[in-house]
């Protein structure tokens, strides 16, 4: 099997239509990521507030752990999944890449990134139906603020959703590699070669 050549990305037949759906979902990523950036700074702002008026007032927010547990911390981690899938930031145990050949490198991030993306296209799937099914009985959040329950459990299918198009993307990109010896997409960094461009 020869060693997949690097090539700009997009050079090459029936690439366009690939770079279009790559370059969509990043921009979807980087609107969530925007989005998910304000909900961290609210975060934090929420808790240094609450936390000031407990102690110094003895007046604590009655609504802030609903919003925290709810929506903040949910959306920082939701609205991120795919970006960080982009930029290689999940956990990856890579012991054993330093001893592979690219090309075994190639089938395994292809082999894994079609495995796991149903996997979490199934997840947004069902979490979807749960949220329609939120929407449609008007269900409402009991404590706090009171908010409807869909608009919390939204977070869930955006997330996987987007993750599962990423992965799908990715199999594509590593699959395409494979077939034609370009470089469609690169692999992962290994641990500690990040700087070096490897």
């Amino acid at each position: 099997m020869t060693q997949p050549k690097h090539v700009p990305p997009g050079q090459g037949s029936n690439a366009s239509g690939f770079v279009r759906l790559r370059a969509a979902a990043d921009g979807l990523d980087a609107a969530l990521m925007a989005i998910g950036g304000v909900m961290l700074m609210l975060l934090m702002l929420l808790v240094v507030a609450d936390v000031a008026l407990r102690y110094l007032f003895n007046a604590p927010l009655s609504w802030s752990y609903e919003m925290v547990s709810s929506y903040l911390m949910p959306g920082v981690f939701f609205l991120a999944v795919s970006h960080t899938l982009k930029a290689h930031g999940h956990v990856a145990v890579d012991i054993l890449h330093n001893r592979m050949g690219r090309t075994t490198r190639y089938v395994l991030q292809a082999a894994t990134s079609a495995l796991a993306a149903p996997v979490f296209g199934l997840c947004a799937v069902v979490a979807a139906q749960h949220t329609w099914g939120e929407f449609q009985v008007g269900s409402v959040s009991t404590s706090g603020i009171g908010a409807p329950s869909w608009t919390v459990s939204i977070l869930l299918p955006l997330g996987f959703g987007l993750l599962a198009l990423r992965l799908a993307l990715d199999a594509a990109g590593y699959i395409a590699t494979l077939a034609s010896g370009r470089e469609v997409i690169a692999l992962p960094p290994i641990s500690g070669t990040e700087d070096l461009g490897t």
